[in-house]
Protein backbone atom coordinates (compact mmCIF):
# COMPACT_ATOMS: atom_id res chain seq x y z
CA UNK A 1 0.00 0.00 0.00
CA UNK A 2 1.12 3.54 -0.83
CA UNK A 3 -0.17 7.36 0.40
CA UNK A 4 -2.22 8.42 -2.84
CA UNK A 5 -3.95 12.24 -2.74
CA UNK A 6 -3.77 14.67 -5.08
CA UNK A 7 -6.45 17.26 -6.89
CA UNK A 8 -8.84 17.32 -9.44
CA UNK A 9 -10.79 20.19 -11.73
CA UNK A 10 -13.20 20.40 -14.05
CA UNK A 11 -12.72 23.11 -17.02
CA UNK A 12 -10.08 24.80 -15.20
CA UNK A 13 -12.09 25.14 -11.46
CA UNK A 14 -11.44 23.10 -8.32
CA UNK A 15 -14.49 20.32 -8.86
CA UNK A 16 -16.26 17.53 -6.34
CA UNK A 17 -15.81 14.42 -7.74
CA UNK A 18 -15.97 10.78 -6.42
CA UNK A 19 -12.41 8.83 -7.61
CA UNK A 20 -11.73 5.29 -7.70
CA UNK A 21 -8.54 3.50 -7.86
CA UNK A 22 -9.05 -0.06 -8.82
CA UNK A 23 -5.89 -2.20 -8.93
CA UNK A 24 -5.04 -3.81 -11.99
CA UNK A 25 -2.85 -7.40 -12.96
CA UNK A 26 -0.22 -7.44 -16.12
CA UNK A 27 -3.59 -8.95 -17.68
CA UNK A 28 -5.16 -5.49 -17.04
CA UNK A 29 -7.69 -6.73 -14.98
CA UNK A 30 -8.96 -6.24 -11.61
CA UNK A 31 -6.87 -7.64 -8.97
CA UNK A 32 -8.87 -6.81 -5.49
CA UNK A 33 -10.73 -4.18 -3.32
CA UNK A 34 -10.25 -0.57 -4.93
CA UNK A 35 -9.68 2.97 -3.24
CA UNK A 36 -11.77 5.77 -2.55
CA UNK A 37 -12.04 8.93 -2.00
CA UNK A 38 -14.61 12.23 -2.52
CA UNK A 39 -12.46 15.69 -3.39
CA UNK A 40 -13.34 18.75 -1.04
CA UNK A 41 -14.38 21.88 -2.04
CA UNK A 42 -10.74 22.69 -3.40
CA UNK A 43 -10.75 19.77 -5.51
CA UNK A 44 -8.45 17.84 -2.82
CA UNK A 45 -8.67 13.68 -1.80
CA UNK A 46 -6.89 11.74 -0.15
CA UNK A 47 -7.56 7.89 -1.22
CA UNK A 48 -8.84 5.52 1.67
CA UNK A 49 -8.72 1.13 1.56
CA UNK A 50 -11.57 1.27 3.88
CA UNK A 51 -11.81 3.70 7.14
CA UNK A 52 -9.27 3.01 9.04
CA UNK A 53 -6.35 2.74 6.30
CA UNK A 54 -5.56 4.92 3.77
CA UNK A 55 -3.95 4.38 0.52
CA UNK A 56 -4.00 2.58 -2.40
CA UNK A 57 -2.42 -0.64 -3.78
CA UNK A 58 1.03 -0.34 -5.44
CA UNK A 59 1.39 -1.36 -9.08
CA UNK A 60 -1.08 -0.37 -12.04
CA UNK A 61 -5.13 1.11 -11.37
CA UNK A 62 -7.72 1.73 -12.91
CA UNK A 63 -8.76 5.08 -12.00
CA UNK A 64 -12.22 6.36 -12.50
CA UNK A 65 -13.53 10.13 -11.95
CA UNK A 66 -17.13 11.57 -11.62
CA UNK A 67 -17.25 15.05 -11.28
CA UNK A 68 -20.39 15.86 -9.15
CA UNK A 69 -20.14 19.71 -9.31
CA UNK A 70 -18.16 22.80 -9.56
CA UNK A 71 -16.73 23.97 -5.50
CA UNK A 72 -20.05 26.18 -4.27
CA UNK A 73 -17.55 29.36 -3.61
CA UNK A 74 -17.40 30.20 -7.62
CA UNK A 75 -21.14 30.22 -8.47
CA UNK A 76 -19.51 32.44 -12.06
CA UNK A 77 -17.66 29.54 -13.01
CA UNK A 78 -20.68 26.83 -12.57
CA UNK A 79 -22.43 28.75 -14.88
CA UNK A 80 -19.96 29.37 -17.30
CA UNK A 81 -19.69 25.30 -17.95
CA UNK A 82 -23.54 25.41 -17.83
CA UNK A 83 -24.36 23.24 -14.62
CA UNK A 84 -26.57 25.35 -12.53
CA UNK A 85 -26.10 24.78 -8.31
CA UNK A 86 -27.43 21.97 -6.91
CA UNK A 87 -27.35 19.65 -10.17
CA UNK A 88 -27.89 16.21 -9.63
CA UNK A 89 -26.18 13.78 -11.59
CA UNK A 90 -22.32 13.60 -13.27
CA UNK A 91 -21.05 16.55 -15.24
CA UNK A 92 -17.76 14.36 -16.18
CA UNK A 93 -16.96 10.54 -16.18
CA UNK A 94 -13.84 9.35 -17.20
CA UNK A 95 -11.51 6.38 -16.61
CA UNK A 96 -7.41 6.63 -16.77
CA UNK A 97 -4.29 4.10 -16.03
CA UNK A 98 -2.33 5.65 -13.56
CA UNK A 99 0.59 4.14 -12.09
CA UNK A 100 0.94 4.29 -8.09
CA UNK A 101 4.92 3.63 -6.67
CA UNK A 102 6.03 3.58 -3.15
CA UNK A 103 5.96 6.20 -0.86
CA UNK A 104 3.45 9.78 -1.66
CA UNK A 105 2.18 10.01 -4.22
CA UNK A 106 0.27 12.80 -5.70
CA UNK A 107 -2.04 13.00 -8.79
CA UNK A 108 -3.29 16.08 -10.76
CA UNK A 109 -6.44 15.22 -13.01
CA UNK A 110 -7.02 18.38 -15.17
CA UNK A 111 -10.41 17.23 -17.20
CA UNK A 112 -12.75 19.20 -19.23
CA UNK A 113 -15.21 18.28 -21.34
Amino acid sequence: MAEVSGDITFCGQPAVAEILFEPLNTAGTSTGRASAATSDESGRFRLMLDESRSGAKIGQSRVAIRVQRLSRSNNAAAKSVNSPEGVIGTLKATKLVREVRAGDNQFHFRLTY
